[in-house]
């Protein structure tokens, strides 16, 4: 299966009642993400990942369809949306999900910030 099919434009997505949405950078996606995502996915029956477009105000190491790829390959996730960040708030409102979940806040470790300062995981 090519998993770029769960890439959809914010128009095309028309989640139940029982989905959750989640968002977030997802960069780099690390195993607290995928951790994140699969919990949200066990209180519904459908899940919807929003991945933020790059910023002038936020670099990232992938672009955003990079990042949607990855999310988008996960089992339990059955779309993705790229959005801006500010886009957000407005799509979760359209869609009225049963919950939204800032993804970012489950992840205790900024990869991309250790990668660049030369940390590494113990």
């Amino acid at each position: 299966m090519d998993t770029r099919t769960k890439i959809r434009p914010p128009d095309a997505i028309a989640p139940r009642p029982d989905t959750v949405v989640v968002r977030g950078w997802f960069d780099i996606l690390t195993a607290e993400h995928c951790r994140a995502l699969a919990d949200a996915k066990t209180a519904a029956a459908g899940l919807v990942a929003l991945v933020f477009r790059e910023s002038a105000g936020r670099a990232t190491v992938l672009d955003a369809g990079d990042r949607a790829q990855l999310v988008a390959g996960l089992g339990c996730v059955d779309e993705v949306v790229i959005c801006d960040e500010s886009e957000a708030d407005a799509l979760i409102a359209a869609w009225r999900p049963a919950a939204a979940v800032d993804v970012e806040a489950f992840v205790k470790r900024d990869v991309v910030a250790d990668v660049i300062a030369g940390k590494r995981s113990g």
